[in-house]
């Protein structure tokens, strides 16, 4: 995820750049490509998984992306970095889901939202400081410095997972659930609610990450390196609390931190218009931060909960195909609505979806019965 996150400040620049030469729709697609490709190979990936094991597609994946990272010094049009984002959405689609699917199965039962926490936290580290590596490296050296840092991080990842994790086909596996077809996952109410607030949260950080950078540059004259600290500060503080809120999730109604916690991150984004200095977009990140972190693991603790039933991949798979979905969708919505409105209505169109989606998203959850008072911890094989 450091690996990964690295480019963000930096990519709706370099698309824009001279060399490239991007509109505001070429930006989100170049940003939506990724997404989609994703969202294209997850399902398949997630199925596959649950009868073959994580670690390979993991591996893979890593080894892919690492080597594909060397296409964006080499592109020198909006269709060619468009086509590296759709290769490196279809490596990313062996990675993320396919760990998180490893972890819901040794997560012990009502110990769902600290375990997804704990791993949630690792990726928001990951993704607040690589966009903090990425302005730097730009602002300090060149923007090939940070395609290059990607692609030694992400090999770097590839060899500690071939070496250090423990393949699941080993002796003592966890007892997984066979997998289910795709239409009797999505028929479950809650997961509907839980697939609905996955898009609406994915669509607005994913056109705030787009185009709070071109704001931050043309109104307010910001640096890269200044950028990546904004950005940094708000994925470092939705890093740091998604464990405690982890543990809150295992103690309280999971569907009310969903709906609350995405409520207020999408009121915070209508925000961002009316900031004037580098102090207050700032302060504004963090707020977002804080509100981010709120229905993260409440969420996927509600979906580790149903893997157990309809098989980890495959759930993972769907619920990650509702996130690539709202990051693909919403740079290209977003892109559209910049080069028709203008760049302050991009951040007034998400809020508003924002808000609406989450209605939607506790019209499902509130059909699906309360969840079980909290027993005994079940005790679980390791994946080892």
């Amino acid at each position: 995820m450091l690996g990964l996150s690295i480019i963000l400040p930096i990519l709706p620049l370099y698309a824009q750049s001279e060399q490239i030469g991007a509109s505001g729709f070429w930006v989100g697609a170049i940003f939506a490509g990724f997404s989609i490709s994703r969202s294209v190979f997850m399902p398949m990936v997630g199925k596959i998984s649950d009868r073959r094991g994580r670690k390979s597609f993991i591996a893979t994946g890593l080894f892919i992306y690492s080597l594909s990272s060397l296409g964006y010094i080499y592109a020198n049009s909006a269709l060619t970095l468009f086509l590296v984002r759709v290769v490196q959405g279809s490596c990313s689609a062996m990675i993320v889901p396919i760990a998180m699917a490893y972890i819901g199965d040794i997560s012990p039962k009502n110990k769902e939202g600290s375990y997804m926490g704990l791993f949630t936290m690792s990726l928001f580290l990951g993704f607040g400081f690589g966009p903090f590596i990425g302005g730097f490296l730009q602002d300090f050296f060149s923007v090939n410095a940070a395609f290059i840092a990607m692609g030694i991080l992400c090999g770097l990842s590839f060899l500690f997972v071939l070496v250090s994790l423990p393949s699941s086909h080993a002796t003592h596996q966890v007892k997984r659930a066979a997998p289910s077809s795709f239409r009797k996952i999505v028929e479950h109410s809650q997961i509907k609610g839980i697939i609905c607030f996955r898009f609406i949260s994915a669509f607005g950080r994913a056109a705030v990450l787009t185009f709070l950078p071109l704001y931050a540059s043309y109104s307010l004259n910001m640096s890269a390196f200044q950028i990546g600290m904004v950005i940094s500060a708000g994925v470092l503080l939705t890093s740091f609390l998604q464990y405690p809120f982890g543990k809150l999730a295992d103690s309280m109604d999971r569907r009310v931190l969903i709906l609350v916690g995405n409520v207020l991150y999408s009121l915070a984004i209508i925000l961002f218009p009316f900031t004037h200095s580098f102090i207050e977009v700032l302060g504004l990140s963090m707020l977002l931060g804080i509100f981010g972190a709120i229905p993260l693991p409440a969420a996927t603790a509600l979906i580790v909960e149903e893997g157990k039933k309809y098989g980890m991949g495959s759930t993972m798979a769907v619920f990650n195909v509702a996130m690539s979905l709202g990051l693909g969708s919403g740079p290209l919505v977003s892109g559209l609505i910049h080069d028709i409105s203008g760049l302050k209505a991009v951040f007034y169109f998400s809020a508003a979806l924002g808000v609406f989606g989450t209605l939607v998203a506790g019209h499902f959850l509130s059909a699906s019965p309360p969840p079980p008072e909290p027993s005994e911890e079940h005790a679980i094989a390791e994946d080892m």
